[in-house]
């Protein structure tokens, strides 16, 4: 695709997306699906016109393209440290239920041990809580992250919608009554 639109540059011949698709040898809704590269050929299609305006569109096009694949990608990593901070609270939860259990075994006749071991399972519990709110804490700043970028995005799109065109006589005012 990219090697298609490296020859419609060179070439300064503009092409339709069927006929970049036919040319690449792909799914004539290839570009319908793969915004960014949809946007790379209104690019070199707008350089070839020298429209500015219709530039203007693609590169904005362009970086709503990347801003979707961004966020995307910090949706996922965002799931990936949910997943993760999951496994290590039921593993914790499956250590302390072992640990809990082996000390009730142990410690029934032995009632100072067992205060040792439960100050112990204090401690850890205390140490477990804290991982766990420093895991939440870790995945916040993903979060925030992606707030940011949906909201610069917002900004983006806002900032580079068109004016309505003004007309000649927008300035004149009209004699009163």
């Amino acid at each position: 695709m990219l090697d298609v639109l490296a020859a419609m540059r060179k070439s300064r011949q503009t092409l339709s997306d069927a006929e970049i698709t036919r040319r690449a040898a792909v799914n004539p809704q290839y570009l319908q699906r793969h915004r960014d590269l949809k946007a790379e050929a209104e690019t070199v299609r707008a350089h070839l016109a020298q429209d500015r305006l219709r530039a203007a569109a693609a590169a904005t096009a362009r970086k709503e393209a990347a801003l979707e694949v961004e966020n995307r990608m910090l949706l996922e990593q965002n799931a990936a440290l949910q997943r993760t901070l999951h496994e290590v609270q039921n593993e914790l939860r499956t250590q302390r239920a072992h640990n809990l259990g082996a000390s009730l075994r142990d410690g029934l006749n032995a009632r100072s041990l067992r205060d040792t071991e439960l100050e112990e399972l204090r401690e850890q519990r205390d140490a477990a809580l804290a991982a766990g709110r420093q895991a939440e804490t870790a995945m916040q700043a993903p979060r925030n992250v992606n707030q940011r970028l949906m909201i610069e995005n917002s900004r983006l799109i806002a900032a580079d919608a068109p004016e309505p065109p003004r007309t000649a006589t927008a300035g004149l005012e009209l004699p009163g009554p």
